[in-house]
C-alpha cells in the first residue's frame, strides 16, 4: 500500500506538471500568486468590500478589505460544524420550491445566527457600501449570502432585513481569482448579444411535459467500479426529466437582447453537445455576451462513470449505451473559446448541493472563468420554473435600461421585484440565483 500510495503521489505530481506546461492560464486560475491587500483595495470601487471567511475547528475567521480601512478581520466561536449544521437547516427551508404547502417556514434563526458571525461584526466597514464581494468555502459555498438576514426576524419573509435589500452580492472563488477576472473584465466585450441552448432533447420518445421544478433525482455516488446492481439502478439518459419551461425563458432573453432566434437559439435536438463545441470552434461563441444553458447540472456520481461536473445536452445515437456522450463536460467547457459578459446556468444543481458538490461545481465555475467569462449565474437549489424566468429575464431587462449598472446590481434588483410578488415571497423563489465571478460593470 505504501508503494501504491508513492506512485499515485507520483503520478500526481507529474499530472500537475502537465497542467501547468500544456494550460498555464488555468494553473494561474487554481494555484495562483496571493494578492497582497494593497493590491486588492486597488481594484475595489469606493462603495465595495472583499469579504473572505474561512470556518475551523476553533471557530470562523472573516477578512474585510475595501480602500478606506484596508485589511479588517475578526472571529467567531462559531467552529466548522457548527457553520454546517445551520447551512444544512438553512438548506432545508430553501430547496422547497416543489413541495407547494408542505413547504416549511424558513429558518430565520439559522440565517440570522450566520449573519451575526460572519456580517456583523464588520458593520462598520460595510457603512456606505452598495456591493459586497465575499469568498467562501466548505459549507458556505453551499448557501447565497442574500439568504441570509440581519437581525432574528418571525414576520413575513417580505419585510424580513434581507442584506439584498441594501448590497448587491457577488460571489468569487477568492481573491486570486477574483483579480484574474478583473483584469478579463478590461478586454473589449463581445460584439454580438446573445445565444443560447435550451429544453434539450434526452429522449427522442419525450412527449409528457415536465413539472413546475427544474429537479433531478439520481443515484448518488456510483463509481466507475461499483458493482453491476448499483449501475443497473443508475438513471438512464432518457430518464432525465424534460425541461420544455426553459424554451420560453431562453426566448425572453433572446428577445429582450434582440437576437436572432433562428441562429441564436438551440432547442430539442439541437441543444447539444455538438453544437455548443461547433458553436465555438466556428469562432460564434466568443462574439456572444451572454450564454445560456438551461438545463440540468450534474456532478461526478450522478450517472456512472462520471467523474467530473457537466450539463445535461439532448441525447445523441450512443446515449442509452454511454451516458456520458450527450454531456458537455468540464473538460469540454476547457476547450470553449469565449468572450462573454455573463455565463447563465439556469437550473437545477449547478451551484452547491449536498456533499462535496460545491467544490465540483466550483470546478466547472473556474472552467468557465477559464474559458473566458466574466460572470456566471448560477441556482444553488431546483427552481420554480416562474420564478426563475422572472429572475433571469428581470435581470437582463435591468441591465438594458441601465448600462452602466453593475451585473450584481441587475441581479439584486429583479430579486427584489420579485420578492415583491407575495407568491414569491419565500427566498426559495428569489434567492436560489448566485452571481459568480466579477459583478461589477
Amino acid at each position: 500500500m505504501r508503494q501504491r500510495v508513492a506512485q499515485l503521489s507520483q503520478q500526481r505530481l507529474q499530472l500537475h506538471l502537465q497542467i501547468r506546461k500544456l494550460f498555464p492560464k488555468y494553473e494561474q486560475m487554481l494555484r495562483p500568486r496571493a494578492p497582497t491587500v494593497k493590491e486588492v483595495a486597488a481594484q475595489l470601487g469606493d462603495d465595495e468590500i472583499f469579504v473572505q471567511t474561512l470556518s475551523t475547528s476553533l471557530g470562523t475567521f472573516v477578512w474585510a478589505i475595501d480602500r478606506q480601512h484596508g485589511l479588517v478581520g475578526t472571529f467567531s466561536k462559531l467552529d466548522e460544524a457548527t457553520v454546517t449544521q445551520l447551512v444544512q437547516r438553512l438548506r432545508v427551508t430553501l430547496d422547497v420550491a416543489g413541495q407547494g404547502t408542505r413547504a416549511p417556514k424558513f429558518d430565520f434563526a439559522a440565517a440570522a445566527q450566520l449573519h451575526a458571525a460572519l456580517l456583523q461584526p464588520l458593520a462598520t466597514s460595510l457603512e456606505g457600501k452598495l456591493h459586497l464581494i465575499v469568498s467562501t468555502s466548505g459549507a458556505l459555498a453551499q448557501i447565497p449570502f442574500a439568504a441570509l438576514v440581519s437581525a432574528p426576524f418571525t414576520g413575513p419573509p417580505a419585510q424580513a432585513p434581507w442584506p439584498i435589500k441594501q448590497l448587491a452580492i457577488s460571489h468569487v472563488p477568492g481573491a486570486s481569482a477574483w483579480m484574474a477576472l478583473k483584469q478579463l473584465s478590461q478586454t473589449k466585450s463581445a460584439a454580438q448579444a446573445f445565444m443560447g441552448w435550451g429544453d434539450p432533447l434526452f429522449d427522442a420518445r419525450q412527449v409528457a411535459l415536465a413539472g413546475s421544478t427544474r429537479h433531478i433525482d439520481l443515484t448518488r455516488a456510483v463509481p466507475a467500479t461499483a458493482g453491476d446492481e448499483l449501475v443497473r439502478n443508475a438513471i438512464k439518459y432518457s430518464q432525465i426529466p424534460a425541461l420544455p419551461e426553459t424554451r420560453a425563458e431562453v426566448q425572453a432573453i433572446a428577445q429582450l437582447l434582440k437576437a436572432d432566434p433562428q441562429q441564436d437559439t438551440h432547442f430539442g435536438q439541437d441543444a447539444s453537445r455538438e453544437s455548443v463545441l461547433q458553436s465555438s470552434q466556428s469562432g460564434q461563441l466568443a462574439q456572444r455576451r451572454v450564454i445560456v444553458f438551461a438545463t440540468h447540472g450534474l456532478i461526478p456520481g450522478d450517472l456512472p462513470n462520471l467523474r467530473q461536473p457537466a450539463l445535461a445536452l439532448a441525447a445523441n445515437s450512443t446515449a442509452e449505451t454511454d451516458p456520458l456522450a450527450p454531456l458537455l463536460t468540464l473538460q469540454d467547457v476547457l476547450s470553449l473559446k469565449l468572450n462573454a459578459d455573463w455565463v447563465v446556468l439556469s437550473a437545477c444543481n449547478t451551484a452547491a448541493a449536498e456533499g462535496r458538490a460545491e467544490e465540483a461545481l466550483s470546478g466547472l465555475a473556474r472552467g468557465f472563468f477559464y474559458a473566458g467569462s466574466r460572470s456566471l449565474l448560477v441556482t444553488h437549489w431546483s427552481v420554480e420554473s416562474e420564478s426563475a424566468s422572472l429572475l433571469t429575464t428581470g435581470t437582463f431587462a435591468h441591465q438594458i435600461a441601465n448600462p452602466g449598472s453593475r451585473r450584481a446590481e441587475s441581479l439584486r434588483q429583479s430579486m427584489l421585484k420579485v420578492m415583491a410578488q407575495p407568491q414569491f415571497a419565500h427566498p426559495t423563489f428569489w434567492a436560489p440565483y448566485a452571481l459568480v465571478g466579477e459583478g461589477g460593470r
